[in-house]
């Protein structure tokens, strides 16, 4: 029996894509769902408030104490240009890349553009073969259209599509 489909462009032997679970978590599970007859998997998703934390702390600690000495200024480069994130993350692509065989579609959840955007370079550059984008907002400004929330989904894929080649799909 032929169970061959496309998923996100990613030619896979079966319809079994199993979506994020503490399975997902770590490349030991990766490979269990691999052995178990899944085609691909989907990885838990990096939130943007994970990135927008992890940046805010360092640049704090960055920049604490630098008003109170004038050369104190440069002895950090300068926080927009300090890339820093989840490695753990993108440490988990890149072994389950080496571990299995089977596509790795990474997740990313977010509401606005922003630094998490610079994550999905680095998620294809990790070695992910797709993207799946979590899009996730409460419009509560009464005076908001549906028409500005979907301009603003479409600015963030059209954002993230510049700077990714790999596959990317919408949540």
């Amino acid at each position: 029996m032929d169970l061959t489909t496309r998923y996100m462009g990613l030619d896979l032997r079966t319809p079994l894509v199993p979506s994020a679970s503490p399975l997902s978590d770590e490349v030991d599970g990766i490979k269990r769902l691999e052995d178990a007859g899944a085609a691909a998997v989907v990885l838990h998703s990096l939130f943007e408030e994970q990135v927008r934390s992890e940046q805010e702390a360092v640049e704090s600690q960055l920049m604490y104490g630098t008003d109170s000495f004038a050369e104190a200024l440069s002895f950090f480069p300068k926080p927009a240009e300090f890339v820093v994130g989840p490695e753990e993350y993108l440490g988990t692509i890149r072994k389950a890349k080496e571990a299995v065989r089977i596509p790795v579609i990474a997740s990313l959840n977010g509401s606005a553009i922003g630094g998490w955007i610079d994550y999905a370079k680095k998620i294809q550059q990790a070695g992910a073969d797709a993207l799946e984008l979590n899009l996730y907002s409460i419009p509560t400004e009464l005076d908001r259209t549906s028409v500005e929330v979907d301009q603003a989904y479409v600015a963030i894929v059209k954002a993230v599509k510049s700077v990714v080649s790999i596959p990317v799909a919408v949540k």
